[in-house]
């Protein structure tokens, strides 16, 4: 099987976990490539037998980019297998409501562009302080401060589980298998 990894990021993180998701993939034995949404062009979704699009929530919103293309997309993805992969600080909150929230702005994603993708991974994200200028730096470590978070400004700070990501990853490569051998029988 080929799956597309499609990211888009605004501080690297979203890549990250992209190229993560990608080494998940090949590691059960299947190919993987991985587009950067800002970069994409005309992807030939022909080739692809099925897709991952991974996107961060920056300031209640996903990236443009990404949104655009699963639009002009929709359509075509309809007839592939699909995962969305959220990445948000939000998904690391003690704080249901930020979590009842970041399920909205994804549902509105869905809703938005039509695309409706058989699994979705709400994923922690990161505070890359050092990467902030000193406003946005000063109001990220307040709301830190205000959860309970690291507040330590000269270093990153990653919330992503790694291993919920890859079972995750695992868990969409099997039911794609699924979903395959079903349509073939």
């Amino acid at each position: 099987m080929h799956v597309l990894i499609i990211f888009g990021t605004v501080e690297g993180h979203t890549r990250k976990i992209a190229r993560t998701l990608s080494s998940t993939v090949q590691s059960l034995g299947h190919q993987a490539t991985v587009f950067d949404a800002g970069d994409l062009g005309d992807v030939d979704l022909d080739i692809a037998d099925a897709v991952i699009v991974c996107a961060p929530v920056h300031m209640g919103a996903y990236p443009t980019a990404i949104s655009h293309w699963l639009k002009i997309k929709a359509e075509r993805l309809a007839g592939l297998p699909g995962a969305f992969v959220s990445v948000s600080l939000a998904a690391a909150s003690p704080f249901p409501e930020e979590h009842a929230e970041i399920q909205k702005i994804t549902a509105a994603l869905f809703e938005q562009t039509g695309w409706k993708p058989l699994m979705v991974h709400q994923a922690a994200g990161a505070l890359k302080y050092p990467q902030y200028d000193f406003l946005k730096r000063l109001l990220m470590k307040h709301i830190a401060y205000r959860e309970g978070g690291p507040t330590d400004v000269t270093t990153d700070h990653e919330f992503t589980n790694w291993n919920a990501l890859a079972a995750f990853a695992e868990g969409f490569v099997e039911t794609c298998g699924t979903t395959t051998a079903t349509t073939a029988a």
